[in-house]
């Protein structure tokens, strides 16, 4: 009987300990932001407990007037107001019933102002090598239909290098098809991180061209909107999500890339089903800024004295996820006469634990102006800022294709991190 009472103890305890797992993957995030100099609460609503290790760097209030020395134990289930001293890093162990779960990573923030923006831009983007993107056939000059790539190279494929020779453009793979005259190409193509070397006999087609029968790209461009300038580098952030080919569905790998003006010729108004966009082109002559990055948290990059002075906007501090609240906020953009201005939004919903970084936030249109000119959010309007509380909180990233008036944001952190990085 004893036996059998303390198995099923047993069995409770483990069914506990696999749900306060579960728990913690679902709710405690990986990484953790806080600003120096700045109180903020902490609260997760669970029955777990944190050791913070912080090198002597946070304050929590309550349980100290100085700093603490060794590791702080912080209740998850209630709120705990904490102040960190400095920026650094710290390290908290989640646990339950002492028992360690998880380790998460403490960044704590230096106190920080960018200058907020909201301004339609042009950006162009070269890929790192040549993009796949599918194989077809070649009919050879006998008239017979071959697909000399097929099963070689595949979707999404960076082909690096032809026969030993670096590529970048288009023109240089057809050359380089064109000097094989039939013999082997060996490529070198990423592949998932992999570099791989593959080789493909190249057909000579019914015009006495030789082809390989793959489709590429070199290079992509469109509107986006730039979400804040750090005032002394210049760094900046734009459009919230990553750029994708819209064949192969993966994230562009940028080789070099360039942010000029736009201009702005009107908007075509977003319908329920059917996405808006804006309508304009991209001023070639006027380059404001370099890329160098593009992530699935936006693209980054480094804009010239032109460019700062082009978007400079309100210079405002940052809001981390912890300090948004649901409720009335504004998005800032000059999608409409081509002035920057404030328009009423709802944020109605907040992800503050998810994986997906460029859906953090639902957000609702609620100003009558902006509905009324482009039916909510269109494309060309990610990047966005967010503003609630006088803080710069997050962007605008994606449009919900239903519904117009409604979309995604993402937490300005996301993007501070990649813009640090």
């Amino acid at each position: 009987m004893r036996k059998k009472a303390v198995c099923v103890i047993l069995a409770f305890v483990f069914l506990l300990l696999g749900t306060a797992a579960i728990a913690v993957e679902i709710i405690i995030p990986e990484r953790i932001n806080l600003i120096a100099g700045a109180e903020q609460s902490i609260c997760y609503n669970v029955p777990l407990r944190a050791n913070l290790y912080n090198e002597e760097n946070i304050i929590v209030s309550g349980m100290e007037t100085e700093p603490v020395k060794e590791n702080i134990v912080i209740d998850l289930n209630k709120t705990t107001i904490v102040t960190p001293k400095q920026e650094g890093t710290a390290v908290a162990e989640i646990s339950a019933f002492g028992i360690p779960l998880k380790t998460v990573s403490v960044n704590i923030l230096p106190q920080t102002k960018v200058v907020t923006c909201g301004k339609v831009v042009g950006v162009v983007m070269k890929t790192e090598g040549i993009m796949v993107l599918g194989t077809g056939s070649v009919k050879n000059e006998d008239g017979k239909v071959t697909k000399p790539s097929e099963g070689i190279i595949k979707t999404g494929d960076i082909i690096i290098s032809c026969n030993g020779t670096a590529v970048t453009e288009k023109e240089e793979l057809k050359n380089a098809v064109s000097a094989t005259e039939g013999n082997a190409l060996n490529l070198e193509v990423k592949r998932n991180d992999n570099l791989l070397d593959l080789k493909i006999m190249p057909v000579q087609n019914e015009y006495g061209e030789y082809k390989i029968g793959a489709w590429v790209r070199d290079s992509t461009q469109g509107l986006g909107t730039v979400t804040f300038i750090e005032p002394k580098s210049g760094k900046f952030a734009a459009l919230g999500h990553g750029v994708y080919d819209v064949d192969t569905k993966e994230l562009i790998p940028v080789a070099e890339g360039v942010v000029t003006l736009s201009q702005l010729s009107g908007v075509k108004k977003g319908e329920s089903g059917e996405p808006g966009e804006i309508i304009g082109m991209l001023d070639k002559e006027n380059i404001i800024g370099e890329v160098s990055t593009n992530t699935s948290s936006g693209i980054f990059g480094t804009m010239n004295a032109s460019g700062i002075k082009s978007l400079k906007g309100e210079e405002l501090e940052i809001g981390l996820m912890q300090d948004v609240n649901e409720g009335s906020a504004v998005i800032r953009s000059d999608v409409i006469g081509g002035e920057v201005k404030d328009y009423s939004i709802n944020i109605e919903s907040i992800s503050r634990f998810g994986t997906s970084a460029d859906k953090g936030m639902v957000i609702r249109i609620t100003d009558d102006r902006l509905i009324e000119e482009t039916g909510g959010i269109i494309q060309g309007m990610s990047g966005s800022p967010i503003i609630q509380n006088g803080r710069l909180i997050g962007a605008v990233t994606h449009v919900l294709v239903n519904d117009p008036t409604r979309g995604y944001g993402i937490s300005i952190e996301w993007m501070l991190n990649e813009c640090s990085n």
